[in-house]
């Protein structure tokens, strides 16, 4: 025996050291090198915005710890993202918003085991990673406000709003997403007194995080552990500072400026959409918030119908 173990070959040995737990539980070493193309694709913002940075600096943290590995995000808004798709340029990813892809485009995830936030939406075909709301900004608290401004028809039909302005300089009253909100009470002088309340829980504006369906394995699994990462405290508290809300329950969402607090706990549970249904429903919504905001009853009707459905 004792010349059995004198000569045994090292790696022979260093099974035999090796825990049951190290041997069955911990990752093998040998993982997809080289690089991961993911879209972050944008409806009504420019895609050089701060949610596009924030992937990326979250990329350049985990390069640093998978060395050999390397995630390229690539923003642009969903015109020239149909471009891209018609020319043939699949990703291996996708971040996108709700309403932007269709379930087909994407294969089947796993359940990574973390407990979201109450009322965000699950589905088998993406993860959420993270989500905005909306607040209503009144430039003069207690004033007559007789014109508003929206960034969209389906907002404004939410909130029974009339009167429209062209510009938020020229409204009484904005309704706009938290990120738009904090970044005016912030750097814009007139709006330093500006009273802000949330319109109410529910939100479109959910980022998820999807898989193309021709990826392969190799890479498929370097993006959820990604997608994972994405997920862990560490990058999640970096969230707020963009008015960005956490997707994990077990994580309090601290806004980036006091006056949005009261917004941001509204948001703390949260009614969302199915982001595949809204692809399907949006034009349809759109169309009826029209006709809805311009006096419509049946219209009216029918888009709170539709808005209800999405939900389910």
């Amino acid at each position: 025996m004792i010349c059995f173990l004198l000569f045994s070959p090292k790696d022979l040995i260093e099974g035999a050291q090796a825990s049951f737990v190290d041997a069955r539980f911990v990752r093998p070493t040998d993982r997809y090198t080289g690089s991961i193309v993911l879209y972050h694709i944008v409806r009504h913002r420019p895609y050089t915005g701060s949610l596009t940075q924030w992937l990326r600096t979250r990329a350049e943290a985990y390069e640093k710890k998978h060395k050999g590995t390397y995630i390229e995000i690539e923003g642009m808004d969903e015109q020239h993202f149909w471009e891209r798709m018609e020319n043939g340029r699949r990703p291996d990813a996708y971040s996108f918003f709700s309403g932007t892809l269709y379930a087909d485009r994407l294969t089947t995830v796993p359940d990574l085991g973390f407990t979201y936030r109450d009322g965000l939406f699950q589905t088998e075909r993406c993860l959420p990673y993270c989500y905005t709301g909306y607040c209503r900004l009144d430039k003069t608290p207690g004033a007559a406000h007789e014109e508003a401004y929206y960034a969209n028809d389906i907002l404004a039909a939410r909130t029974d709003a009339k009167m429209r302005s062209s510009s938020e300089e020229d409204a009484d009253t904005l309704y706009l997403d938290l990120r738009r909100a904090g970044d005016l009470i912030r750097y814009r002088d007139g709006f330093t007194l500006a009273g802000i309340e949330p319109i109410d829980s529910f939100t479109d504006a959910v980022c998820w995080l999807g898989i193309d369906r021709e990826t392969d394995r190799e890479k498929s699994e370097v993006i959820l552990d990604f997608a994972a990462f994405l997920l862990s405290p560490e990058s999640q508290q970096t969230l707020n500072a963009l008015g960005l809300l956490s997707v994990r329950a077990d994580i309090r969402n601290a806004p980036p400026d006091p006056v949005l607090k009261r917004v941001f706990r509204q948001y703390e549970s949260v009614a969302t959409v199915d982001p595949f249904r809204w692809y399907a429903e949006y034009d349809a919504l759109c169309e009826d918030a029209a006709l809805s905001l311009a006096g419509d009853p049946d219209a009216h009707t029918r888009f709170t119908n539709r808005l209800r459905e999405c939900c389910r």
